[in-house]
């Protein structure tokens, strides 16, 4: 069953000067479960297509659902709740919150929904656990590890339950046995705990561990 499906879509950044086309007539589908990767060189509209899957950017032309839903059609208030309720990001440089504590760091996206206190500690201290960094709960970033700061990206990345997580490079900035750990734990989140993830990737190797690779260039996919 497809939980994301792209029809047509394009994507054109326009000044007074110049029109960019970073995206042309993408047509993807990918199916519930799936941990896809996508690859190309630098510019080739990866993360473009990326951020509109993530309903971060809107497309020029064409149509996104998810799961189901015509997200072309909502508003913006209701683009924020959606995309609260079933998208989780993972993006190369953590973006952690360095004034916020670990806790405070996972726990910022339920903020956002009508829920207790006592669920959203709950719900943290959980996933914390479930990810090994119950022991970092009160610890700053800079008081991490790249590789423990982005175990922190992806709790807060799962921690609403999304049915969807989208991954920027998650493993850009970080050496060869962090980035071998964190990959090792998307998969258990992709095969254990049933998450769809779309990945953007230069990792040849790491491509190949998932379940499909799509090939960008010049904002199109040739494969």
């Amino acid at each position: 069953m497809p939980i994301i499906k792209i029809s047509s879509v394009g994507k054109v950044y326009r000044t007074k000067e110049i029109e960019t086309t970073a995206l042309e007539n993408v047509n993807l589908t990918v199916e519930q479960g799936e941990f896809v990767s996508i690859m190309g060189p630098s510019g080739c509209g990866k993360s473009t297509l990326l951020n509109i899957i993530g309903l971060l950017d809107k497309p020029t032309s064409g149509k996104v659902e998810l799961m189901d839903t015509d997200c072309s059609s909502l508003g913006d208030t209701a683009i924020a709740a959606f995309r609260n309720a079933n998208l989780g990001f993972v993006f190369q440089s953590f973006h952690l919150i360095p004034t916020l504590n670990v806790y405070a760091n996972v726990e910022m996206p339920l903020t956002y929904r009508s829920m207790g206190h006592s669920e959203r500690s709950r719900r943290v201290h959980e996933t914390l656990e479930h990810l090994g960094m119950s022991h970092r709960i009160r610890h700053y970033p800079t008081q991490l590890s790249g590789g423990q700061c982005q175990r922190v990206a992806i709790a807060r990345a799962i921690v609403g339950r999304p049915s969807i997580i989208l991954a920027d490079e998650p493993t850009g900035n970080l050496d060869s046995t962090m980035g071998e750990e964190v990959m090792n734990l998307l998969h258990k989140l992709n095969k254990e705990d049933g998450h769809t993830i779309v990945m953007v990737t230069h990792n040849e190797a790491q491509a190949r561990k998932t379940d499909r690779i799509i090939r960008f260039f010049d904002g199109r996919i040739i494969s």
